[in-house]
């Protein structure tokens, strides 16, 4: 049996895996953004903290999810013309101040599902959302063999 290659991506970070990895990642109110790229076996995850950066840059970065989206396309190469060979897939933004949730305010969660929407839809990809929102943290996993992407919630704490 082959050797499983686990790359963690931590919050800010944007990592590319091959066949043999899995790409994962541990979510708050952060969003993970999942780029399967099947013909050419390539893929991307991203952590996004926070929705929007505050003035452009063209660093690699998924601190920002206004960075995530063109930071996963530099690295995986995609132009415009592959576009329509990519299949994105998006999870977390979870309350984790769930006393928010009560004052109907936007949480920085809610926030970032929504660039991600954003984003995603101005650059002409089309995308599935996995599991968003509520109060519970998630886990993100790219399985870089099959290109299957799942979500495992964490039981909310009392």
């Amino acid at each position: 049996m082959d050797k499983v290659n686990e790359i963690h991506v931590k919050i800010g970070e944007v990592k590319v895996g091959h066949s043999g990895d899995i790409l994962k990642a541990t979510l708050g109110s952060c969003v993970g953004i999942a780029f399967i790229w099947k013909k050419k076996g390539i893929f991307g995850l991203a952590h996004c903290l926070l929705p929007e950066a505050y003035a452009p840059s063209f660093d690699i970065s998924a601190k920002f999810v206004s960075q995530a989206v063109p930071s996963l396309m530099v690295l995986l190469k995609i132009t415009n013309k592959d576009i329509k060979e990519i299949e994105v897939f998006y999870a977390g933004g979870g309350n984790m101040m769930s006393q928010l949730a009560r004052k109907n305010v936007d949480h920085v969660g809610l926030l970032n599902i929504a660039a991600v929407k954003k984003y995603l839809s101005e650059q002409g990809f089309r995308y599935k959302e996995l599991d968003v929102g509520g109060e519970v943290g998630r886990q993100i996993l790219v399985d870089c063999n099959s290109g299957e992407v799942t979500v495992h919630r964490f039981q909310k704490s009392a």
